[in-house]
């Protein structure tokens, strides 16, 4: 009978398993979601407890966050391990995005941003400062800061869209020219 019992108190406690509690961000404005992972004991559970959510890559369309790794095969996702119960491995991290801007009239890519941001001399402005003219990547604000000649910011133009920092005359002008030539000479 003795031996039936310990048989029997063996055999239930191979059978249990242990949950490992952690945390792992779930989106961009909420707490961290409480996850488990069940292993046949703490330190297993513990090596079972990933999180996941996007690479951080520029472009990438995945914007999933969540407990447990990421399913094969999915683009754009990256597990990681959940060490600590408290506060997990992933962290939310706004999605940037590739985008160009006119800059000395050429298209230029611009380093991958959260929000596109271009700037150029404002439609009124008949300045020479080329730092203005010459139109970028990033803002008004800080084209002025980095410019080695200041201009106004009155006199600079910020828009949101990609390659939109160009005026009408740099665009027309290409087109004119050879229209032009070939005018002057008939």
């Amino acid at each position: 009978m003795k031996l039936f019992a310990v048989v029997a108190f063996v055999a239930f406690a191979s059978v249990q398993s242990v949950d490992y509690a952690f945390k792992c961000v779930t989106g961009a404005a909420s707490a961290p979601a409480d996850c488990t992972a069940t292993g046949d004991d703490e330190a297993a559970a513990k090596l079972l407890a990933f999180c996941h959510g996007p690479n951080g890559d520029a472009d990438n369309t995945y914007a999933e966050y969540g407990c447990d790794k990421c399913a094969q095969d999915v683009a754009g996702c990256m597990s990681c391990r959940s060490s600590d119960a408290t506060t997990g491995c992933n962290t939310y991290e706004a999605p940037t995005f590739s985008f160009q801007c006119y800059l000395e009239g050429n298209a230029t890519d611009c380093t991958p941003a959260v929000a596109i941001a271009c700037f150029g001399p404002a439609k009124a402005y008949n300045g020479k400062v080329t730092d203005l003219t010459n139109g970028g990547c990033g803002t008004c604000a800080a084209a002025r800061t980095a410019a080695s000649d200041a201009f106004e910011l009155a006199d600079c133009a910020d828009c949101s869209k990609t390659l939109c920092n160009t005026s009408s005359a740099k665009v027309l002008v290409p087109f004119l020219a050879p229209l032009i030539a070939a005018l002057f000479f008939l």
